[in-house]
This record gives structure tokens, C-alpha cells and sequence, in this order.
């Protein structure tokens, strides 16, 4: 039996869905709400690949959608789709974050809180991290702390404290929820069951590591998309949704933080942003009151992305290459300047010798003796010295 509705799913089909051969993931397949809305617009030659790691989910999306040839599933986890030749090329992603309806309204699955029901909480009942061993071997304080990160779980020390007292004597069950709420709250609180669920969603997220396989997700999957292929995010939860838009804006290149180039500028945007944010609209809450917090933001990988990378690898090794290449250029010139600059100083020393010897060379033919030898061998003869006769002293002559 069907029992969840899934949200916005005509939209995403809208949004995501391409003419020509391609393949589609549904990442959080459930009970194949969205792969079936994905088979009716696509056309024959595509091919729709469901992911999820609930084996219940897994069947009933079987019985649903198995008679259709261009559909298949696969059990895994959504942060391992890269393991799985089936993503890569995909021309569109989805991610349906949070938990189905069959999961919150069977009791045995562990997820509401209505009294009574075993705790479980885990999405893949095959894994063998359950909340017990969690709770018994995670420090209450450390635990705490992420529970008032992820839900804002008011006094969550002391309810993780209680919490792991109650799991190291046995299983747990809503009632235990409960229990320790009392415990930190003795008078009573304002809003039972929304504490309560607040309290079973921040346990259910760190038992599935939610937010985690977010982080590994989103990132391979925008790897894997095919250029002009669409990645579709539907958030239920704020820390959740502030974490998917984040990663988003840093793979389409939107980020306030992206590096810049040598020039100070923005590196191309490796995508761009189809739908910001859309929310379902009146009819669809009062039709399905689980999709109230829905909120759908879809971005589109940049046709001819891998070319440009190409091209981008192309004019940084030119760009390297010019600088080396000038490198060189300037160090030849530098030395051939060196060279030229000594030349220069060995001649002008030459020539600082050779005007001292010419000027050595005048002072020493200037010599009187010299001209003399030089005046006798062109046949001059120099007059014999004559001597003045001294004038006599007449001052001492009288009249």
C-alpha cells in the first residue's frame, strides 16, 4: 500500500526532465513517488535509477514501478552513489531529505512518538549502529552538544545523560523521550509534542549521519551530472537546508568566498541556479500537511564545463609558460647587458690609458733639453748666453 505523498513532484519532474537518451536518480527513492512522476514525462529511451538504503522502501517501489523497463533500484546509501556506474553522465538528481511517511507512521519502524513504540531510528534496519550503542558509547556532553546543533534541543545534556543511563540497561522507547525531557524540565514543559519530536528528529539524524551523507553526496553527484544536467535538493529542516544551499552555491561557483584569479577576478560559474528556492503551494499543504516545510531549490552544471576546464587548464600552462618563457628572456638580456656594460669599461679604460701616455709623451718633448736636441738637428743653434754688465752704483758719486 501507498502511504507517502511525495512533494512537488509534478514541479521537479518539470524541472528536471530533458528531451533526448539519458539517465535520472532518484537518490532518496521511498516508495518511487518521484521516479513515477520522472516515467511519465520522460520518453522511452530513458532511464530512471532509484537509490535508497530502506529495504521496506526498496520493495514496495518494486511492486510500484518494476513492471517498467526503464526503471531500477539499487540498496545503498545516497553518499555511495559515485560507486555506481549507473550516476555517472546522469542528467538530472534528486535528494528528498528527512524521512517518509511508511517510515513515521509504522510504529516498528522506530521514528514517531507515540507511546510505547521501540525506538529504532534507523533508516537501514541492516545497520548495525543503532541509537543504543550510540547513546552507550558517545559521551552524553559531546552528544548533547550535537543535539542542540541539530535541533536546538533545549537542556540537551541533561536529556542525553538520562538518555544513556536508561540505554545502558536496556532498549528504548518513546516513552523514554519523554522521561528525559521530565528530567530536564521537572515542572513540565510548554509544548510537549513538539519537544518531543524536535528531540526524536535531532536522534534520528545523528543515528543515520544525515547531515554527513549530505556533505559526501551533493558534491558527487554534481561531478557526476552531465553538463546541462539539473541537481534538485528538498529540505524539510533549517540546519539542513542552510547545509545543502551552502554546498550548492560553492559547485555552481555562487559563493561570496570563491578564489579569484591572478587578475583579482571571479573564476567562471560552473553552474547556475534554476530555482532558488520554491515552497509547496496552499493546495498542496491542505492536501498533504507534511509538506509544509518543504522547500525545493534546483541548480543546472554549466553546459561545456569539462571544455572549458580543459581550456582553463590550456591558458594557465600558456600563462606559465609566458612568464617562464619572459623569465629567461630577461635573465639573456641581463646578461648580455652585463657583457655589453664590461666592453664598455675596458674601453674607456684603454682609452683613460692612452690619453696619460699621449700626455706623458707631451710633457717629456716639451723638456728644454729635448727641443734643444731637436732645434740642433733641424739646424738651428740656440745664441750663446749673454751676461749684462751691472750698472754702477751712483748714489754714492758727489758733485
Amino acid at each position: 500500500m501507498i502511504r507517502h505523498q511525495p512533494v512537488l513532484a509534478g514541479r521537479i519532474a518539470e524541472l528536471l526532465a530533458a528531451p533526448g537518451p539519458g539517465t535520472w536518480v532518484d537518490c532518496t527513492l521511498g516508495d518511487g513517488g518521484h521516479s513515477e512522476a520522472f516515467l511519465r514525462v520522460l520518453d522511452g529511451s530513458c532511464r530512471v535509477v532509484g537509490l535508497d538504503r530502506d529495504t521496506e522502501a526498496l520493495a514496495v517501489a518494486r511492486n510500484r514501478l518494476g513492471g517498467d523497463p526503464r526503471f531500477s533500484c539499487i540498496h545503498t546509501p545516497f553518499s555511495a552513489l559515485a560507486s555506481f556506474e549507473e550516476t555517472d553522465g546522469a542528467k538530472g538528481f534528486l535528494f528528498d531529505f528527512g524521512v517518509s511517511s511508511r517510515q513515521l507512521d509504522e510504529d516498528h519502524r522506530g521514528f514517531t512518538i507515540r507511546p510505547g513504540v521501540p525506538l529504532d531510528l534507523r533508516m537501514d534496519r541492516e545497520d548495525p549502529r543503532d541509537l543504543r550503542s550510540i547513546l552507550t558509547a558517545t559521551d552524553p556532553d559531546e552528544l548533547g552538544n550535537l543535539l542542540a546543533e541539530l535541533a536546538d534541543v533545549p537542556r540537551s545534556r541533561i536529556v542525553c545523560r538520562h538518555l544513556a543511563k536508561l540505554a545502558a540497561e536496556r532498549d528504548l522507547t518513546s516513552d523514554d523521550l519523554e522521561a528525559a525531557l521530565l528530567e530536564a524540565f521537572p515542572r513540565g514543559m510548554r509544548d510537549r509534542p513538539r519537544e518531543m519530536a524536535r528531540l526524536s528528529m535531532a536522534l534520528r539524524m545523528v543515528v543515520n549521519s544525515e547531515l554527513d551523507e549530505i556533505r559526501t553526496a551533493l558534491p558527487a553527484a554534481f561531478s557526476r551530472l552531465a553538463p546541462g544536467g539539473r541537481l534538485a535538493v528538498l529540505t524539510y529542516h533549517s540546519v539542513e537546508d542552510r547545509l545543502a544551499k551552502g554546498i550548492l552555491r560553492k559547485l555552481i561557483g555562487d559563493d561570496a568566498d570563491a578564489p579569484r584569479d591572478i587578475y583579482g577576478n571571479r573564476p567562471a560559474m560552473q553552474g547556475s541556479w534554476v530555482a532558488r528556492r520554491e515552497d509547496p503551494s496552499k493546495e498542496e499543504v491542505a492536501s498533504n500537511p507534511r509538506a509544509r516545510s518543504a522547500q525545493l531549490r534546483v541548480v543546472e552544471k554549466r553546459r561545456g564545463a569539462a571544455l572549458a576546464g580543459v581550456l582553463g587548464l590550456l591558458l594557465a600552462i600558456g600563462l606559465v609558460g609566458t612568464v617562464m618563457v619572459g623569465c629567461v628572456w630577461r635573465q639573456t638580456r641581463h646578461v648580455e647587458l652585463e657583457k655589453g656594460l664590461g666592453a664598455a669599461r675596458d674601453r674607456e679604460r684603454k682609452l683613460s690609458d692612452s690619453v696619460a701616455q699621449v700626455e706623458a709623451r707631451i710633457r717629456s718633448e716639451r723638456q728644454p733639453a729635448v727641443v734643444g736636441k731637436r732645434a740642433a738637428a733641424l739646424g738651428y743653434a740656440r745664441p750663446e748666453r749673454q751676461f749684462r754688465l751691472v750698472e754702477p752704483d751712483t748714489a754714492e758719486v758727489r758733485p
